[in-house]
């Protein structure tokens, strides 16, 4: 975008020293990518956690699971609230990007999932839920804590990292088919 500052002095003014900052705070920065990449695991862990401990809470607790059971519209209002969350995140990128309001959306879309999947979960085996939450959970924690402590950029990596995602996830089909296979 080619801009013309003979004609308006108010953006040339604006856009004075732009190209030192931009060089300055370029994504190709190694510590802004670390730092960046360490901020996102460290939050999307904080998340799991907050999730975890509101599964938990609606599978063990027998009171909370009966009660969340039989009322179904704390299931609609969960969902209501993630729906306009989820909104407000991706259409406004002003309040996305806005110091209190990017907190307080991620922390309420963050509690309504969490809701929604503990609504969910109170309704299935203990011992599964707890499983696949265990599991996520341990995997969360070793992409954090080795982006906490590698020197190594995995974002220069991405199609190794789709192929080996796409090959795990092929073995796991696979094995998948084969058990249902063999228990008919």
């Amino acid at each position: 975008m080619i801009l013309s500052t003979k004609l308006n002095p108010r953006v040339s003014s604006f856009f004075l020293g732009f190209e030192e900052m931009e060089a300055q705070f370029s994504w190709d920065d190694k510590t802004i990518r670390r730092t960046f990449i360490r901020k996102v695991y460290a939050i999307l862990m904080v998340q799991l956690l907050v999730t975890v401990a509101i599964v938990g809470l609606f599978s063990f607790c027998a009171p909370v699971r009966f009660y969340i059971q039989t009322h179904p519209g704390l299931y609609m209002a969960s969902y209501l609230m993630f729906f306009v969350t989820y909104i407000a995140l991706s259409c406004c990128g002003d309040l996305r990007r806005q110091f209190p309001w990017n907190i307080i959306l991620l922390v309420l879309f963050t509690l309504s999932m969490a809701f929604m999947m503990g609504f969910v979960a109170s309704f299935y085996n203990t011992k599964s839920v707890v499983l696949c939450l265990g599991i996520t959970a341990l995997v969360c924690l070793s992409v954090t804590i080795f982006s906490f402590q590698s020197k190594i950029d995995v974002t220069s990596y991405q199609g190794v990292l789709f192929s080996l995602c796409m090959f795990t996830s092929s073995i796991r089909s696979a094995c998948t088919h084969l058990s249902r296979r063999s228990l008919i």
